[in-house]
This record gives C-alpha cells, structure tokens and sequence, in this order.
C-alpha cells in the first residue's frame, strides 16, 4: 500500500520539488497558502497554518504516514513570523502527534549565533536575528508536541527549475538595471540545491531518524563568492559587483556553516557544494 505523505507549503520553491521527487512512491497531499504549483499527481489543499483547528482537521482526515513541514515565512515575505513560524509550527507538530504522524520540520542554520561555524547538531541554538529566533522557538516547538520529529537544519537555497531561486533573482534584476550589487563578504554559509535539498528530504522520509540533522551543500562559502558564481552561471557580468563587510547594526551571524557528516552517513543522496553543483 502506497504511504501517504502531506508537505506544507507545497507550492514554495522547496516544497514543490519536495513532492515532485515524492509522487512515484508517496501518495502527496501538498498545502498552499495563494495557489497551488503548476504540479500533476499531486492532491492541492488550501491552508493557513496558523488556524489550529484547520490544521488539525486537514491532518486528521489525511492521515500522512508523513509530514514534511516546509512552510514557513522568511525574510522579505512579511511580518507575521511567530503566527507563521512558531505557532504555526507548533499546529502542525501537534497535530501530527495527535494522529501518530512522523514529522519533518525544516529549519535553518540562522539559529545559532555564528560565532564558531561549523556547527554540530550537539550544537545549541543561539540565534541573533528576529528570524532566527522564530525559527529556534518553532525547534522547541516541536520538541515539546512529543512529535516523532526530524529536524532539518539547512542553509542557503538555490536553484534554476523551473525557475530561479531568490537567492540569485534579485541580484540578476539587479545586474541587469546596471545598478551595482554589493555582497556581503564576511558571511559563511553552506548553500545548497534546492534538488538535492528535496531528495534528501524525501529520503529521510523512509529513514527512521528524530532529532536535528544538518543537510545542506558540502562547501563553504562566502555570500559575496555564492553572488559571482551564480551570476556567472546565468551568463551575467560581474563588474558591478563589490564585497562589502555585512551591517553591524543588523547584528548577523557571520559564520553559519554546518558539519553535515551526519546526513552523509545517513543518506545516499549527495550533497555537493556550489562549485561542483554550478560545473
């Protein structure tokens, strides 16, 4: 009998690639919260995590075996982070403890502080920034529903299917104005593709792992050398763009970098790094 699997946020750039990879062997319900993704075989339901009641009734009448917690609000797409974020989170976690689902929540590496880098999931969150609190809150969240929870740490998306993430969109508009781009020089990521990020994701549905766990690209690099080489990649000059040290008022954490031995041993799905993504 085929397992069902239910991704929030199922029409974002992630969670759409999440149940393209799941329909030959799920049977995907996917959430949207404007409109439904351009994508067959898929059971589009409407929903606003943030009403708990909703959320509960959707999950009970699905009955996922799985749930792969995607939805979210990040920077730039509005104000409401603990509505979405952490109490939405904590509907969803709760309602997958209600019906006995195992839950996949994603997360973030903006919750720890930036200090060390190379972060180990024995790390504790520190996080600096509105976001990254939310997203650590929604961590504890799960924590305390009593959930069967993996939770996914990740980094930078990027991607070109079937369009381009916003990680490179705004600097490619950007470029091609003739306005100059500036990037931050001294801040550490792990960025990773979003079709790796998603089949590592559907695999970790079938695997039985609860805890954190580190997924992202297996290279560091800086936000300013991410910048060139996407825009390289898109055939766009990079004269414009400067490295510039990241605002001291906006107290950023500057090396987020994860250890993701652990998803290498776990999964077989590779993790590359942007270099050998982008060759």
């Amino acid at each position: 009998m085929t397992q069902r699997l239910l991704v929030t946020g199922g029409s974002g750039y992630l969670g759409r690639w999440i149940a393209e990879l799941a329909r030959p062997d799920w049977q995907v319900t996917a959430t949207y919260a404007t409109g439904p993704a351009e994508l067959d075989g898929v059971d589009w339901r409407h929903l606003d995590v943030r009403d708990k009641q909703v959320v509960e009734s959707l999950i009970a009448a699905v009955k996922p075996q799985v749930i792969v917690h995607t939805a979210a609000l990040n920077p730039g797409q509005g104000n409401d982070f603990v509505g979405v974020n952490v109490a939405g989170t904590a509907n969803v976690a709760g309602a997958a403890q209600n019906v006995g689902s195992r839950l996949i929540h994603m997360s973030t590496d903006m919750v720890f502080d930036g200090e060390q880098g190379n972060y180990t999931e024995a790390d504790s969150p520190n996080p600096r920034t509105d976001y990254g609190r939310t997203k650590a809150d929604a961590e504890q969240a799960v924590i305390d529903s009593g959930a069967d929870a993996a939770i996914v740490r990740t980094s930078l998306i990027y991607g070109w299917r079937p369009t381009i993430a916003r990680a490179a969109q705004w600097m490619i508009d950007t470029a091609e104005r003739g306005d100059p781009v500036q990037l931050w020089a001294d801040e550490m990521r792990c960025p990773i593709w979003v079709e790796s990020l998603a089949a590592a994701i559907v695999e970790l549905a079938g695997i039985d792992h609860t805890g954190p766990i580190h997924v992202a690209g297996g290279e560091a690099i800086s936000r300013y050398e991410l910048g060139l080489a996407l825009l390289r990649f898109h055939g766009i000059g990079t004269d414009g763009v400067s490295a510039i040290p990241s605002p001291p008022d906006a107290n950023r954490p500057l090396d987020c970098t994860l250890d993701i031995s652990l998803a290498e041993r776990l999964l077989s799905t590779p993790l590359p790094g942007v270099s050998a993504v982008l060759a």
